[in-house]
């Protein structure tokens, strides 16, 4: 291939290399060892806990008040989704998690 054409070439490939992006934050998550789980349906429909909740969503973020009958009732769940198999969760002040999709149960 003659050299003038490699400008050309470098430009076409980084032109179609691009990172991968999570799609969206939907679906079931859960946090390491099992327990409360974070369902996301779509922006009006989210459960944390099997409770209902009122939430800030978009596509690659949820974020709410958790609420009262659930462990940690009264403190934020903030939730930021790393890819389509991990979101990295902060409850209140607490450490983050990676929470991982649901596995079903066989």
């Amino acid at each position: 291939m003659p050299r003038r054409f490699l400008p050309l070439l470098a430009a076409i490939v980084g032109m179609t290399v691009t990172p991968a992006l999570a799609d969206q934050i939907v679906g079931d998550w859960c946090p390491p060892g099992g327990g409360r789980t974070l369902t996301v349906r779509n922006y009006d429909d989210v459960t944390f806990a099997g409770l209902p909740v009122k939430a800030n969503v978009n596509r690659h973020h949820v974020d709410f008040t958790i609420p009262a009958g659930a462990l940690g009732a009264g403190e934020t769940f903030d939730a930021q989704q790393l890819s389509d198999e991990e979101i990295r969760v902060r409850i209140g002040t607490g450490a983050p998690e990676i929470w991982t999709p649901c596995k079903p149960v066989s």
